[in-house]
């Protein structure tokens, strides 16, 4: 065989490797890793699966070091080396590596978000205002940017700045990335800087968009005696004595890939949790926790995708270009092109969902930019791998029944996976109205308890 077939043939591995890594991960490495040679791309693909797949720090750290001594696309390398770096908090060289790849690539403008949060994690936050501060004027990175400027001056209680850029952000449409809190802070800056009537009509904004929530309204009668807007949710609250369980939201650190699963989720519920208890885990936290978030730098949306993602609607995370690069990364792009097709002839027949009806339920659990909340807000999740397995891994570690949910207030839960002792029909029911919350609650966990048991650890 000569040289020209052996490149070849590296060519065709390289690219089919590429091609799979996301969906089947193992396989792709092993691809990979079985090649005499390996141009930086693909050189950069190996060092980031061996990290997220084989988890071994040293050789990934190895390969991307490699990598990035060469001319190439080393963007894979670039997040590799950086994650190895901020595990050991060696936060100067982890910036440098960024800002290096915000140099080398800068047409890639989400480089700013990654260079922002890292300066943020090493403590520097003057040098972090100064990098958002600058993509603030960026009409793709400006709500991004606005919402972590006026998170760091809410931090150190400059209220007359937090106020400066929370202004244009609740301002903003569509409103993803304002939520309800943001509402709620904005008006109290206002109450505070003796601006009632700007309060009043941020309140009043507010309840109008996120109907469910109660602090609004009662700011709204407390300051000013009125009832604010009356709008009943998509889906109503569920009645917990019908229900016969108690829901018991949990709050938890950002759950990453470096932080992983387990032991955050055990020491957040060890003084809640007691035996006989069902505990509902976020899909979203878990695939985060397992690594299966990929930050948008690293994502090259397609034609198909630019074109795909027009036909979906407005809303949802395949609406953007690099949603639907997501969706053809998780199930390839035929079983995608199949579903654009079932799609049409679903929305002529006035059908909805048949393309997700095709491409199956891991395209409709990624979710994009308008659904994550700081730091995870530039980077596409997708579903957790093997959520069965998890669930029974979590429910022997945790002593309790375990399931993996997607759950949102516009269409209820969905059981992605559970322990076996797990009721799924009835967690179903139990989470209908998604009580972990839709917005920043940072509550990906949920504690069922039987009312039973509730009445008698009081009694």
């Amino acid at each position: 065989m000569g040289a020209g077939e052996d490149m070849r043939i590296l060519n065709v591995s390289a690219l089919r490797a590429a091609d799979i890594w996301l969906r089947r991960p193992a396989r792709a490495r092993a691809i990979l890793a079985a090649q005499p040679t390996l141009d930086v791309p693909s050189l950069s693909l190996l060092a980031w699966l061996t990290l997220t797949v084989e988890q071994d720090e040293k050789h990934a750290e190895s390969l991307a070091r490699t990598a990035l001594g060469h001319v190439g696309d080393s963007r894979f390398a670039t997040a590799a080396l950086t994650e190895v770096l901020l595990r050991r908090g060696e936060y100067d060289e982890a910036i440098e590596v960024i800002g290096a790849a915000r140099h080398r690539f800068p047409a890639i403008r989400w480089y700013e978000l990654t260079l922002a949060d890292t300066l943020v994690e090493a403590g520097r936050i003057t040098a972090a205002e100064d990098v958002l501060e600058e993509a603030a004027a960026d009409p793709v990175l400006r709500r991004h940017a606005l919402k972590r400027l006026s998170k760091l001056a809410l931090d150190r209680g400059d209220h007359e700045r937090a106020r400066y850029f929370l202004e244009p952000l609740v301002a903003l449409a569509p409103d993803y990335l304002v939520y309800a809190s943001d509402y709620i802070v904005l008006g109290h800056l206002y109450i505070e800087a003796g601006e009632p009537d700007k309060a009043r009509d941020t309140w009043h904004k507010g309840a109008e968009v996120y109907v469910r929530n109660s602090e609004l309204r009662a700011l709204l009668m407390r300051h000013f005696g009125e009832q604010g807007p009356s709008i009943a949710p998509r889906i109503a609250r569920v009645d917990e004595r019908r229900l016969g369980a108690k829901r018991i939201p949990v709050r938890t650190p950002m759950i990453s890939f470096r932080t992983g699963i387990t032991e955050v989720v055990d020491t957040a519920t060890a003084m809640i949790r007691r035996p006989g208890d069902v505990i509902a885990f976020s899909e979203s936290a878990a695939a985060a926790g397992q690594g299966r978030m990929l930050p948008l730098e690293l994502v090259d949306p397609s034609l198909m995708a630019a074109v795909l993602c027009r036909f979906v609607g407005k809303i949802g995370p395949l609406s953007s270009p690099a949603g639907m690069q997501g969706a053809i990364m998780e199930v390839g792009r035929a079983k995608v092109a199949l579903g654009a097709v079932a799609g049409a002839v679903g929305r002529l027949l006035g059908r909805r969902g048949w393309f997700y009806r095709v491409t199956g339920p891991a395209t409709a659990m990624i979710d994009d930019v308008a659904a994550c909340m700081p730091p995870h807000d530039h980077h596409l999740i997708f579903g957790p791998s093997e959520a069965d397995a998890l669930s029974e891994q979590l429910a022997a570690a945790l002593r309790c029944g375990v399931a993996v949910v997607d759950a949102n207030h516009r269409s209820g839960a969905t059981i992605i996976g559970a322990s076996r002792e797990v009721d799924r029909n009835w967690l179903v029911t139990a989470l209908a109205d998604n009580p972990a919350g839709n917005e920043d609650e940072q509550t990906p966990v949920v504690i069922i308890r039987p009312l039973e048991k509730v009445t008698s650890q009081r009694a």
